[in-house]
């Protein structure tokens, strides 16, 4: 069972190192190899491979993170414009001048019946 285990493991990592190397970025290597390199090396020699692969795919991320933690993702929201609609400040404006005319119509009616009476 021990056994089993292990081999599961070490194909499961050949698995993601194999599935990272065809995603990675043709400009972004590690070490500056030819992606295709890193992805045939990944499967001949595969667990040896992979594991090399893998440690030099994240020394080389490593490098570029900042010091401080987590990698920002891109701008902050506020910073794109508005996510939802009730954040975008058209839309809102919209939604007063409907507000306000649905007002007006409905003192409008009510005026109306009131002068027919």
């Amino acid at each position: 069972m021990p056994r089993l285990i292990a081999v599961i493991v070490l194909v499961a990592i050949v698995v993601y190192a194999f599935i990272v190397a065809l995603r990675m970025n043709p400009k972004r290597t590690p070490a500056g190899i030819n992606k295709w390199v890193w992805v045939i090396f990944t499967i001949l020699p595969p667990i040896v491979g992979s594991i090399i692969f893998l440690v030099a795919n994240y020394m080389m991320n490593a490098k570029q993170r900042p010091a401080g933690g987590r990698q920002p993702r891109g701008p902050r929201p506020r910073d794109r414009g508005p996510i939802a609609p009730d954040d975008d400040p058209e839309f809102l404006k919209g939604l007063e001048e409907e507000l306000r005319r649905a007002q007006y119509d409905k003192k409008l009616r009510e005026h109306e019946d009131d002068t027919d009476s």
